[in-house]
C-alpha cells in the first residue's frame, strides 16, 4: 500500500474512532444497558423457568449470542450512521475527490466500525461477567470470530 494510502487509511479510522468516542453516552452505554436488560428478563426471569440445557444454564445459553449480537449490530450501524451523517452534512464530496481510491475509504470506515463493533462486544462481555460465570474453551476462535464478524457485517453486499 502506497505511504499516502496508509496514512489515508489511518486518518479515517481515527476520525471514526474519534467520532464515536466522542459521544460515548450515545455509542457505548446504550448496547450495554440493553444488553442488562436482556440479561434480567430473559436470563433470569425466563431463563429459570426454561432450566438446564445440557449441562448449562439459560443464562449461559444465550450470552455468546447476545455479545455476537451488540457487536454485529454496532459494526454495522456505526458505518451506516458515518455514511449517512457525511451525505447530509456534504463532506462525502470532499472525501470523494481526495486523490485515495475508493476501496481505501471503504476499509477506512470498515476499520471504524469494527473499532465501535469490538468495543461495544467488550463493553457486553464485561456486564455479562455480573450475571453469569462466563467460561471460554478456545479464546483464539472466539476472538478471531468476533473480530472477523465484525468485518464481515461492514462489507455486506446488498442483495
Amino acid at each position: 500500500m502506497n505511504a499516502l494510502y496508509w496514512i489515508a487509511f489511518r486518518t479515517l479510522i481515527h476520525k471514526e474512532v474519534a467520532r464515536f468516542t466522542r459521544i460515548w453516552v450515545q455509542t457505548l452505554v446504550p448496547p450495554a444497558i440493553t444488553m442488562s436488560l436482556y440479561f434480567v428478563i430473559f436470563g433470569n426471569l425466563i431463563g429459570s423457568r426454561i432450566g438446564q440445557m445440557e449441562g448449562f444454564s439459560y443464562m449461559e445459553y444465550i450470552v455468546p449470542g447476545l455479545i455476537m449480537m451488540s457487536v454485529i449490530t454496532n459494526s454495522y450501524s456505526n458505518v451506516a450512521s458515518s455514511f449517512f451523517s457525511a451525505k447530509f452534512q456534504h463532506n462525502i464530496e470532499e472525501l470523494l475527490v481526495a486523490p485515495i481510491p475508493n476501496y481505501v475509504i471503504i476499509a477506512g470506515y470498515i476499520g471504524g466500525g469494527m473499532c465501535r463493533g469490538l468495543a461495544v462486544g467488550a463493553l457486553v462481555t464485561m456486564t455479562s461477567l455480573f450475571f453469569v460465570d462466563l467460561q471460554i474453551a478456545h479464546p483464539f476462535i472466539v476472538v478471531t470470530t468476533v473480530t472477523l464478524t465484525s468485518r464481515r457485517v461492514c462489507v455486506r453486499r446488498p442483495d
